[in-house]
């Protein structure tokens, strides 16, 4: 009798329900189709929401880092979506903390709270899972400071020379920054729309990043590329900046976004009002940029304080 391949056993997932009672589910290895997924659980729970109009509409850079964040939750994706629990969800956010940082940590429960969210309004969950879960402390991606800027132009490569001067005189965020196209730039302007928020923003080129850019190599249709002069994706360049700095021994934990804020920063440095920020860097909410530049804003009110007192003492 000829050999043949044992057949898999089926994978058992026993899960407790509200009620009290067991529920079992069986689900065989070697189907790979979404029929080996029960049709209220939470894996097809997210194949719905991918696919529903709601996703659709939201912007590519939002939904790569949805996608990005809520892969933590498939190793749960055969259970109900109606029986993930607060605690689980903590549960995961704190297994992130342990391997990464608290920003990612946070973006993995907005994440999931966007995802429940969808889900309620279409009936796949009663309750939100993330509901009064707060952030954790540190949970924003760090701002560049001047003195690591400056030490980075100075000891990087040029094509991550290039990355670091357009996110610091531009403020755009890690995607659109690498489809900036050579025709977005005129010689004293650049011209872009944000992937995220769908806002065209025109942008005076600042001298300094006007004399780098007019001497840099049109290596490809995109301004950024990598190494090789290929148009960079955002993965690879966030990848290809935290290889470098871990390489040449710049301080941990700097990213792109980070010199999006040190861009705020400086431009409240400089004495302008949110609205004037916000009109470089694209956001919506005025709350957010008070949150980049926070540490600008009290430096400055700060000094006019003392300045004030000064004067007031004297006369």
């Amino acid at each position: 009798m000829p050999w043949s391949k044992p057949k898999a056993r089926p994978k058992i997932v026993r899960k407790r329900l509200a009620d009290g009672t067991i529920k079992e589910y069986r689900y065989d290895r070697a189907r790979q189709s979404s029929e080996a997924i029960a049709a209220d659980s939470l894996g097809m729970m997210i194949r719905a929401y991918q696919a529903s109009p709601e996703w659709g509409r939201l912007s590519l850079a939002t939904k790569d880092r949805y996608t990005r964040y809520l892969r933590p939750l498939m190793p749960h994706s055969q259970f109900p979506a109606s029986q993930l629990t607060r605690k689980l969800v903590t549960t995961i956010r704190n297994q992130i903390v342990g391997t990464a940082k608290p920003a990612a940590a946070n973006a993995f429960v907005r994440a999931t709270s966007a995802l429940y969210a969808w889900g309620m309004e279409n009936d796949w969950a009663q309750a939100n899972p993330t509901f009064r879960i707060k952030p954790l402390p540190g949970g924003h991606f760090p701002a560049w400071t001047p003195a690591v800027a400056a030490e980075s132009l100075d000891v990087l490569p040029e094509h991550l020379r290039r990355l670091v001067l357009l996110a610091l005189y531009t403020g755009q965020r890690r995607g659109d920054l690498c489809r900036l196209a050579w025709s977005n730039y005129d010689g004293t302007r650049i011209r872009l729309t944000q992937s995220k928020t769908g806002k065209p923003l025109v942008i005076p080129v600042h001298q300094t990043l006007k004399a780098a850019m007019d001497g840099w190599e049109q290596q490809a249709t995109t301004i950024l590329v990598n190494a090789r002069g290929w148009p960079w994706k955002p993965g690879t360049a966030s990848h290809g900046m935290k290889l470098a700095i871990d390489r040449l021994g710049l301080p941990a934990g700097w990213n792109i976004h980070g010199l999006r804020k040190l861009a705020a920063a400086n431009l409240a440095e400089a004495g302008c009002s949110a609205l004037e920020i916000a009109s470089i860097t694209g956001h919506k909410s005025l709350a957010m940029v008070s949150l980049y530049t926070a540490g600008a804003d009290q430096e400055r009110m700060a000094t006019a304080a003392i300045v004030r007192l000064q004067t007031g003492r004297g006369k």
